[in-house]
């Protein structure tokens, strides 16, 4: 088994189950499900974004009318997206839903990288990124990450070992 093969064996491992039926890696699970499910809400943030902005904004040049379209779009999904963080009792879901978010990025724009070179096609998937990927996945990241950040409890420090040994009167 190669190098590559026993990566993507460890990979795939974590969306199996026990043999009594629970996800091995719950936190994997649970991120993965929250980044499709926050694909689907930036997805329909600027489809609701489009149809209600585009008639008043067709007036505008296109730079400011998409600006117009991605920002409400954007923070309105990054709104929604980062809700859960309250009701979570682990603060890290909605920030790792949206690394996945991250990488699903990356992934696409290595992709067309292959399959478009460095064409005018290529120019053209860039700008469409740039104004439909990349301000969703920025803004949700960065405010999810803050998020955690805020609201993680420290971990208590280690007990030292003597501890065990000596008898309290608590």
């Amino acid at each position: 088994m190669s190098n590559r093969d026993s990566r993507a064996e460890r990979f795939w491992s974590a969306f199996r189950f026990t043999e009594n039926g629970r996800p091995k890696s719950g936190f994997g699970v649970y991120t993965f499900s929250l980044s499709l499910l926050y694909a689907a809400v930036y997805f329909g943030c600027y489809e609701g974004a489009i149809r209600l902005l585009s008639g008043p904004l067709e007036s505008l040049p296109a730079r400011a009318a998409n600006l117009l379209i991605a920002l409400p779009a954007s923070l309105t999904g990054a709104a929604l997206c980062c809700l859960p963080h309250r009701f979570f009792s682990d603060k890290r879901l909605v920030f790792g839903g949206h690394l996945w978010l991250c990488a699903y990025a990356a992934a696409v724009l290595v992709i067309m990288l292959i399959l478009l070179g460095f064409t005018e096609a290529y120019g053209a998937f860039l700008t469409f990124f740039g104004w439909f990927v990349l301000p969703p996945v920025g803004i949700g990241t960065a405010a999810s990450a803050l998020l955690m950040r805020r609201d993680r409890a420290p971990e208590p420090p280690p007990e030292p070992e003597w501890r065990k040994y000596v008898g309290r009167r608590d």
